[in-house]
């Protein structure tokens, strides 16, 4: 039988040590608003949900002000594509060009136009691209103001990162234990997973792939909210 989770998977339940010793801003920034995907398909929606949250916060919003549901999110958008790629099972999902333009009006549509959302797709997993991941992972360790100085969303192939499974998907990342090379998945499909650590070449790996959809290749995205 295969294992729910490969040995190079260590999940955040079984060690928390980084988030006890380290600021980890991106952590505490979206760990608040971390919600699960609500059908097969709605990886991105629940990934923008809690983006969304993370950087418009709660702590300023009126009584009457709620926080960002997926249904509102996807509503609120009104997108022909995002409707039809997770609106429902069996949908197609989303592209990573397809959520850079997404995730950016998702933004726009609560009021947060200074936030910079940036695709950045990963062609090979070569050493070049792995650095430049890397650099991108350490700067959601930097505080600014009430969160890091960069959010991180991931699209990935998930067997190269979970060990099984034929199919692409989206969730923010949580951290990066530099020390350890490790980044934690906040993974949205929470009917089947938990959060987890995983190799950051394992990562890119599962990123240097191709989306059935439009050929499109995986990647990352990086979220700069507005100072």
């Amino acid at each position: 039988m295969t294992a729910r989770y490969a040995p190079w998977l260590t999940l955040l339940s079984a060690d928390s040590d980084y988030l006890r010793r380290a600021p980890a801003p991106g952590y505490w920034a979206l760990s608040p608003y971390y919600v699960g995907q609500f059908n097969d398909c709605s990886c991105s929606l629940a990934t923008a949900t809690i983006l969304v949250n993370a950087v418009r916060g709660s702590q300023n919003l009126g009584p009457q002000e709620r926080l960002v549901t997926q249904d509102a999110l996807l509503s609120a958008v009104d997108s022909e594509i995002w409707i039809a790629g997770c609106g429902a099972d069996g949908g197609p999902g989303v592209t990573l060009g397809q959520m850079e333009s997404l995730l950016q009006r998702s933004f726009a549509v609560y009021g947060l136009d200074g936030v910079s959302v940036e695709a950045v797709p990963v062609p090979e997993p070569s050493e070049a691209a792995l650095a430049r991941f890397r650099d991108a992972l350490r700067a959601i360790e930097r505080p600014a103001g009430h969160l890091a100085g960069h959010l991180l969303a991931v699209n990935f192939h998930v067997g190269p990162v979970v060990g099984h499974g034929d199919y692409g998907h989206f969730s923010p990342v949580g951290a990066y234990d530099e020390a350890r090379d490790r980044v934690l998945v906040l993974d949205v499909d929470r009917d089947w997973f938990e959060p987890y650590w995983t190799p950051t070449d394992r990562l890119l790996a599962g990123m240097a792939t191709v989306s059935p959809i439009d050929g499109e290749r995986r990647g990352y995205l990086r979220v700069t909210p507005s100072r």
